[in-house]
């Protein structure tokens, strides 16, 4: 994900972040030049550092100092996003920072919300489902003579993994041999195709028991992986998720393309109907919850599975300072420790991080209608309620 080691570094310490009691200023810019102008972006902070300043002046718990302090942070933001940022390749960048000289910048290869979180610690449930969710797809591409892998993540190629050359003669004039040469000719030829579509498949499956992909998508002509499929491993067979039409020796930026369409069909299937799933199957069978409160419930007793929310979803609430209790109403004190309940304006943050640290699945859904609905958040469970 990270651009650099220092933005490796920068990361590590932003996800190992132990609040302090000073607010941080967690700020997403969505600056893909395929989608907004650097007017765009600048139009849309703008607008963001005016809400957030409302929100700021307004806010009866915090101290004029404070707020002032906030303030300043929020500017040095800007002014370095007019001034020093150049977008190159990024699509969304991330800015922490606070008033005792937190300030880490991130580079990001994937589309985001534009959005600022002002709360006790970096707002980073966005970067840990990332980093969870997001799968390698493996790209073999295929002919007669030669084959190649890549990887595929965040959007992007990002690893060349293999090459294999065949001694298959790509092309004979079987009109100037013999018949007996012929039949010889083509049975040779086979038998190198053979060796050859057996070859690359071993490697495939080498490099996805190694870790290398999660998912694979062939590429060539129909009639070449028509053929090579019968060869592929019966691992392999059921994460090939598609195929697409392209040459070894075809340009990067084409296999991308035609790539990434396969991969967004797959995944925007791949999460509808795991949401289909809780409110048909897992919700009516007491196996599933729907809505911020229930979920909260469920996670606090440690029963959730898969967290399933949409990724534009934010919600207030209040976290115990001592035992890390959650909850969505303002109480006077913590139910449980009796510990002193500190504001949030995104608690959903905390319900991802907590959901990572209890090993569950984590899905973000985009538009999805019956979710949405629902309020959001759902949960499928590991037993029932």
């Amino acid at each position: 994900m990270a651009n650099s080691k220092n933005e490796a570094a920068s990361l590590r310490e932003i996800l190992s972040y132990e609040p302090s009691g000073e607010l941080v200023v967690s700020m997403y810019l969505l600056v893909d030049g395929l989608r907004v102008t650097k007017t765009d972006y600048l139009t849309t902070l703008n607008s963001m550092i005016a809400s957030s300043r409302e929100e700021l002046e307004s806010n009866p718990n915090l101290e004029k100092a404070q707020k002032k302090k906030l303030l300043n942070v929020v500017e040095d933001i800007k002014k370095y996003v007019n001034d020093n940022f150049r977008p190159y390749s990024t699509k969304t960048l991330l800015v922490y920072a606070s008033d005792s000289g937190l300030w880490k910048v991130l580079r990001l290869p994937v589309i985001m919300k534009s959005k600022i979180i002002i709360d006790p610690k970096p707002h980073t449930q966005s970067i840990r489902t990332i980093l969870q969710n997001y799968k390698r797809y493996g790209i073999l591409l295929l002919d007669r003579e030669k084959a190649q892998i890549y990887s595929m993540y965040f959007g992007e190629i990002r690893e060349y993994l293999a090459a294999f050359i065949s001694d298959v003669p790509p092309k004979v004039n079987l009109r100037r041999q013999a018949v007996l040469r012929e039949k010889k000719l083509l049975s040779r030829m086979e038998e190198k195709l053979h060796h050859f579509f057996k070859l690359v498949n071993d490697k495939t499956l080498e490099l996805f028991r190694g870790g290398k992909f999660d998912y694979l998508i062939l590429a060539g002509k129909k009639e070449i992986l028509s053929n090579f499929a019968n060869y592929m491993h019966s691992y392999l067979q059921p994460i090939r998720i598609g195929s697409i039409e392209a040459e070894p020796d075809s340009s990067k930026s084409l296999i991308q393309e035609k790539a990434q369409k396969i991969i967004d069909k797959f995944e925007t299937e791949y999460k509808n109907d795991l949401v289909d799933k809780l409110f048909d199957e897992h919700n009516p069978n007491r196996l599933g919850v729907v809505g911020i409160e229930a979920v909260i419930g469920a996670l606090l007793i440690e029963q959730i599975k898969t967290l399933i929310y949409d990724r534009q979803f934010i919600k207030e609430g209040y976290i115990c300072s001592g035992c890390h209790y959650l909850t969505i109403r303002d109480k006077t004190s913590c139910p449980y420790c009796g510990g002193k309940l500190v504001f949030y304006n995104d608690i959903v943050d905390e319900v991802v991080e907590d959901a990572l640290s209890q090993g569950c699945e984590i899905v973000d859904i985009g538009e999805n209608e019956r979710l949405r609905k629902a309020g959001n958040i759902g949960a499928v469970l590991r037993y029932k309620l």
